[in-house]
């Protein structure tokens, strides 16, 4: 009896850990949840986007954030306040694509400002990709 409860509940946990996202919240809450351990702690942020990501995605996420340090694709490198962001935070659904924005202050003048990333979700409620509006640089390339 023992070893059916610890199926059962193991069968529980894998699919619970699993995240899709199938909707605007879906990914509001991927952002909420990946803004509030971006910077305290970094395998909270890890176990997050291997969750809700394609293995591609954090294969590359893990090397441009974690090895390279190079810049975080879900916020295009800015990362501030992560109150006033989660705060700002807006998903829309436009076609096939999600546009997340939120804003963040500038430095050293303190000026509000609105970033926005370009989010792709595959057929499996995985996001597969990131975009920078503004030169159209995704992660992975596609």
């Amino acid at each position: 009896m023992k070893k059916i409860l610890l199926i059962i509940s193991l069968c529980f946990c894998i699919s619970y850990c699993d995240a899709q996202v199938s909707n605007k919240e879906d990914l509001k809450k991927f952002y909420t949840e990946y803004l509030s351990y971006f910077v305290s702690d970094g395998i909270k942020t890890d176990s997050i986007v291997k969750n809700y990501c394609t293995k591609e995605l954090y294969k590359e996420w893990n090397e441009v954030v974690n090895e390279i340090g190079l810049y975080d694709p879900f916020t295009n490198g800015i990362f501030d306040d992560e109150d006033l962001m989660k705060k700002t935070l807006v998903v829309k659904k436009e076609g096939n694509e999600y546009v997340v924005s939120f804003n963040y202050l500038t430095w050293p003048d303190n000026k509000t400002k609105t970033e926005s990333v370009i989010i792709y979700v595959n057929a499996n409620g995985k996001i597969s990709h990131t975009k920078r509006p503004s030169d159209g640089y995704m992660i992975p390339e596609k």
